[in-house]
């Protein structure tokens, strides 16, 4: 692979919005070697591919026993990007834009790179967030969330991997995996690593629907009680209702954004903050079923968008414009909203793609049915 130029140089080339994979991975390991430190990656590429499946693009997830920060910062000097830390958390993010990485013929990119300090953290209390300090990846790993995404791997072991010098039956054989995710995968569970998981963070309640949903994977006995407990214990209580649109949002860029959402109503994951009445619940699957049928041609950006309206008109149907004013660009959103409502019962057809799709989704009419066509065969997304 080729390796990326001196700082110097970097400057002489052109910034793009993304990286190279193998790019990143070999930048990686010449400051893994450098700093003399542990590096792994976490999270859902290891996941995905450990499951046989293939590396799509993702935003790479490191993990550095050590010092991750100052790891981030000299990894910032070798791909020329920007870089954000945030220091109570020993953790930083690099992004856009990149240096432009010559010779690079693979089709995996990343926009972002998020890098950790192995660490181990206390909660104060429920659905606060954490303090941490550092700690050996065996101790970073037993506080995530799932088995699942519980597994590291040594980031020299994934790029002889990706040079296929190493199967992925030898890979499974040289993870980190003190958490029995491996086992997890293979059995197709979802398991919480202690019984307060749900009540320390209560977001982590969202997520196992939307991981459950996405990989059809079922709850073991004691995370289904447990989740069930913490529902019921009044587990929700403790996050904001931002905290709550953020986690119901991100559902939104998920295949089957529809059951994702039904599950978080039948679950009671709505019973503190009401996000949407039974009827509008109903409502809005029935709607983002329509834009998952449209989901191979629409692009990411026009999907989630498009969802997220179709939401965002349901709670403006509950009279929850509260809700909507609260979010980022609430003013904005709610204007737009409307425009949806309105022509979604028979008035102007909006102009922007995703509210197109979402008046389309929300009435099923044959009109803008057509003009969404229309407006796919003329080139829009």
């Amino acid at each position: 692979m080729q390796q990326l130029s001196s700082n110097n140089s970097a400057k002489q080339r052109s910034a793009v919005n993304h990286v190279p994979l193998a790019g990143a991975v070999e930048a990686a390991l010449r400051v893994a070697s450098a700093r003399g430190e542990r590096v792994f990656v976490i999270g859902g590429i290891v996941r995905d591919l450990l499951m046989g499946g293939t590396i799509g693009d993702y935003d790479l997830d490191i993990v550095v026993e050590g010092d991750g920060l100052a790891f981030a910062r000299a990894l910032k000097e070798e791909l020329g990007c920007s870089l954000r830390e945030h220091q109570a958390f020993m953790t930083a993010k690099l992004t856009a834009p990149f240096v432009e990485v010559e010779g690079e013929g693979e089709g995996v990119f990343l926009t972002e790179i998020d890098i950790a300090t192995a660490r181990v953290e206390q909660y104060a209390k429920p659905g606060a967030l954490p303090t941490v300090r550092p700690a050996p990846i065996e101790q970073d790993l037993w506080r995530r969330d799932f088995s699942t995404n519980a597994i590291a791997l040594p980031l020299e072991l994934f790029a002889q991997y990706r040079a296929n010098t190493l199967s992925l039956a030898q890979l499974s054989e040289r993870v980190v995996d003190p958490c029995g995710g491996l086992k997890d995968l293979q059995n197709g569970t979802l398991r919480v690593l202690h019984p307060r998981s749900f009540i320390d963070d209560p977001t982590r309640l969202f997520r196992a629907v939307r991981y459950a949903v996405r990989l059809s994977f079922h709850f073991d006995m004691e995370t289904l009680a447990a989740f069930v407990d913490a529902v019921n214990g009044g587990a929700l209580a403790t996050l904001s209702p931002r905290r709550v649109w953020n986690e119901v949002v991100t559902a939104f860029d998920e295949e089957l954004a529809s059951e994702v959402i039904q599950e978080f109503a039948d679950r009671g994951l709505f019973s503190y903050l009401p996000i949407l009445s039974a009827d509008q619940t109903h409502d809005a699957v029935v709607a983002l079923k329509r834009t998952e049928d449209m989901r191979a041609v629409l692009s990411n950006e026009v999907y989630a968008l498009a969802n997220k309206l179709v939401l965002i008109v349901a709670l403006v149907r509950d009279g929850r414009d509260d809700i909507v004013l609260a979010i980022h660009e609430g003013g904005t959103m709610l204007q737009r909203a409307r425009g949806v409502l309105a022509a979604a019962a028979g008035g102007a057809e909006p102009t922007g793609a995703a509210d197109l799709v979402a008046a389309y989704a929300l009435s099923g009419s044959a009109e803008l049915q057509m003009a969404l066509q229309a407006a796919l065969q003329s080139g829009g997304e």
